[in-house]
């Protein structure tokens, strides 16, 4: 009659498969039963896949967590190479200027507009030629170390 167990129920069968008590009971509490067991189903199903999501996700955070440190490690090492690359770039213009003034001074002092001339252009050629102008191979060339060194 109902796919049921029918130790489930407070009803004993008759002999021609009728039921003594209540029969629409029996189809309630039946239901009932079938109602709740899919709800649990439910329940189970969406804590599982929470559960699953949760582990999902923590195992993205540590992945976004250690590409991000990796990024910050290679960044601190980029910027620590490239602060020496202006620094020294930035010292040998310094020295050249250095050098060329007194030359300067040497070509006023012996009255020499030949050396006067020269020093002033070379001045004027350092001057000209942007201090960044080699960041860009260098930067290349930093690259290519890095990735033997990442291998």
């Amino acid at each position: 009659m109902y796919p049921h167990d029918e130790d489930d129920y407070d009803v004993v069968p008759y002999g021609d498969g009728g039921y003594y008590g209540d029969e629409h009971e029996a189809e309630r509490q039946y239901r009932t039963r079938r109602f709740y067991g899919e709800t649990i189903s439910g329940v189970l199903q969406a804590v599982t896949e929470y559960a699953r999501t949760l582990e999902r996700e923590k195992t993205n955070r540590a992945n976004v967590e250690r590409k991000r440190k990796s990024a910050i490690a290679v960044i601190r090492s980029e910027r620590h190479v490239m602060l020496e690359y202006l620094k020294r770039r930035f010292g040998e213009r310094s020295s050249l200027y250095e050098q060329y003034f007194k030359l300067i001074d040497t070509a006023l002092q012996i009255d020499n507009e030949e050396i006067l001339r020269i020093a002033l252009e070379s001045i004027q050629n350092i001057y000209q030629d942007s201090p960044a102008s080699g960041i860009d191979d260098f930067k290349q060339q930093f690259d290519t170390m890095s990735e033997v060194i990442r291998i």
